[in-house]
């Protein structure tokens, strides 16, 4: 789960691209369906912090998820 405040979620919400979207999904909106730390009652997800660097928060998912002891895949 990433923990990332409000403020923080619309400035993310706010660079999409598609223009369509943002029109149909708003700020108002998401602060409406906006829960702060609403993680599930059994404790059984990681919360990853707004500040966790990207190769951070990538590698952390990979291990956690045992995909790190996956072989490649040709692709």
């Amino acid at each position: 789960m990433l923990d990332v405040p409000l403020a923080e979620t619309l400035v993310r919400h706010a660079t999409k691209p598609d223009a369509g979207y943002l029109a149909h999904v708003t700020g108002r909106e998401l602060a409406g369906w906006y829960r702060a730390r609403d993680v599930l009652p059994s404790g059984i997800e990681t919360v990853i912090g707004a500040g966790s660097p990207l190769p951070e928060t990538v590698d952390r998912i990979v291990r956690d998820t045992g995909l790190d002891g996956l072989p490649p895949r040709d692709l």
